[in-house]
């Protein structure tokens, strides 16, 4: 469970309040195989409630005035829980196209390579974020080869990020984009536990989630979610 290589950030300071760190060349072909995560070419970059992931790029809520603090590491193995450190602790799998990450955000390009991955394309990443003395954050985002491409898992969640319906039907279309056989058949109540809300805090978001078009539902128990067919590749 080595660190392989890492660099860390400080003061930074994202535009829009949207951290992105990305392949530096995202050239992906329109029949390639396979076929998650779905949408990835629709041109933008949902964090949710907090962070989220696609093909070849992680972004995230990165709010503040202050400067933020970003650390990224590229382990050999998954790496020690450090849960109980961090306000909002998300993994996801992360899909890399050149092998070479940039830190960057909605308007700064991609700029020299900040971390070498090689040559592995699916891997596993945790997200984790914690306030910092100013109203920035101080974050913590780790890498790990993992070919077995798992649903996104969310370990600590603060009441901010929990508190967002429009949020967490982010979040929710988050779990659809990495599920590879759609509609995915699931209930509140898993759905709650994997995004750690409430069940009442679910149904919110997905009304919120159907009414924007991010998805379509389908049943009660069990719920079947779908992508809108705008959203859907």
């Amino acid at each position: 469970m080595a660190v392989m290589r890492a660099f860390e950030a400080d003061d930074y300071h994202p535009d829009y309040g949207i951290m992105i760190l990305a392949d530096t060349n995202q050239a992906w072909k329109p029949d390639e195989d396979p076929q998650i995560p779905h949408h990835r070419d629709r041109g933008d970059m949902p964090t949710g409630a907090f962070a989220g992931s696609g093909a070849g790029w992680i972004a995230a809520q990165a709010p503040g005035l202050s400067g933020h603090t970003v650390r990224v590491e590229l382990h050999d193995a998954p790496p020690p829980a450090e849960h109980a450190d961090f306000d909002d602790v998300l993994e996801t799998p992360f899909r890399s196209s050149s092998g070479e990450l940039t830190l960057t955000d909605l308007t700064g390009g991609y700029g020299e390579t900040d971390l070498h991955l090689g040559d592995t394309e699916w891997f596993r990443v945790r997200v984790a974020r914690r306030p910092t003395d100013g109203d920035g954050y101080y974050w913590l985002i780790r890498f790990w080869p993992n070919p077995v491409r798992e649903l996104p898992a969310w370990f600590t969640r603060s009441s901010e990020t929990g508190d967002q319906p429009s949020g967490v039907a982010g979040d929710i279309e988050a779990l659809l984009r990495w599920t590879p056989r759609l509609p995915l058949e699931t209930s509140i109540g898993d759905l709650a536990k994997r995004l750690l809300v409430s069940n009442t805090a679910v149904r919110k978001a997905l009304a919120v989630a159907e009414a924007k078009g991010l998805l379509h539902i389908d049943g009660d128990d069990p719920v079947r979610l779908s992508l809108d067919h705008r959203t859907d590749s």
